[in-house]
């Protein structure tokens, strides 16, 4: 069976990277999904826009009678830098949304990056999006792996207004972990060079499922269909507003769940001992919790 499956995937490797030819059409679009972001979309947005994104496709994954991302990004739509997919009400379609996307937009585009509304990619060695894409390190590679830099609540109990990069400037220690027996930062989310054909969406949320060729920020090879690498932040990462607070942790993200997976599942990696995996536990954090929670 080993030998089956290796033979098997060579087979894919070698039919993927034959005859493979590169859009040129100069532009770079960004594929998210979101949920009860409307309190965070409009930094978002405005700061990749400022990097040099032509395009951000958001899919809507709201509640039908949920919040619109229309309302705070209204600008963004009507100038095009912005479209926003319904996919309101819909459940366990991330990587479905991932998926659609792609097929529908990868022809107009050099390469297409998919990542979350609490995470900004963060660039060391080039003055925009365009200038680090188009670096000859990545010429050879079909699809990038760039690790999170994963940052905690800073110990604040809850937003004050200010925008995510104002409140949260100390990331979490590099060697933090949850539930694996490495660190969070070796998570990875994916950028990918348009007009690929054989391209697959439906299984992780972090990375294709493909046999193209995959570095990570350095221009070093891995593995294109794992969604761990060891972090390295040189070159470019993710900062990962992971957490936020304990009220906004309560608020926003138990209210949103994930868009991977059902409600009990999304219950058992939100409760209050998986925040505190990752932040200092605090009488004054628990006793808000509480308070947080019964007035709910």
């Amino acid at each position: 069976m080993k030998i089956a499956t290796l033979i098997w995937e060579c087979l894919l490797t070698m039919v993927s990277r034959i005859g493979i030819r590169y859009n040129k059409t100069g532009k770079l679009a960004l594929c998210c999904m979101g949920k009860c972001e409307n309190a965070y979309i409009n930094e978002w947005v405005e700061y990749h826009i400022a990097q040099g994104f032509d395009k951000i496709f958001i899919y809507d994954n709201n509640d039908v009678d949920g919040e619109r991302f229309e309302d705070v990004i209204g600008d963004y739509v009507k100038s095009g830098k912005c479209e926003i997919i319904d996919y309101r009400g819909r459940k366990c379609c991330q990587e479905e949304a991932y998926h659609d996307c792609y097929l529908k937009n990868n022809h107009d585009y050099d390469w297409i990056a998919v990542f979350d509304i609490d995470e900004f990619l963060t660039l060391k060695q080039h003055p925009d999006i365009k200038a680090f894409l188009y670096d000859s390190r990545y010429a050879d590679f079909q699809v990038i792996h760039l690790n999170w830099m994963c940052y905690g609540d800073n110990d604040m109990l809850d937003s004050d207004g200010r925008s995510c990069q104002e409140r949260f400037p100390i990331p979490l220690p590099y060697t933090t972990r949850r539930f694996k027996d490495f660190p969070e930062n070796n998570h990875i989310k994916s950028i990918v060079r348009g007009g690929l054909k054989h391209i697959n969406w439906r299984y992780i949320t972090h990375t294709p499922w493909c046999f193209y060729k995959c570095c990570n920020g350095e221009g070093k090879e891995c593995n294109v269909r794992s969604p761990y690498n060891p972090y390295n932040f040189d070159v470019a990462y993710f900062r990962h507003y992971y957490t936020k607070t304990i009220g906004e942790w309560i608020k926003v993200k138990q209210a949103r769940g994930y868009g991977d997976m059902g409600d009990e599942d999304a219950k058992k990696k939100l409760g209050l001992d998986v925040f505190f995996m990752l932040n200092e536990r605090t009488v004054e954090k628990e006793e808000y919790a509480r308070k947080l929670i019964g007035s709910l």
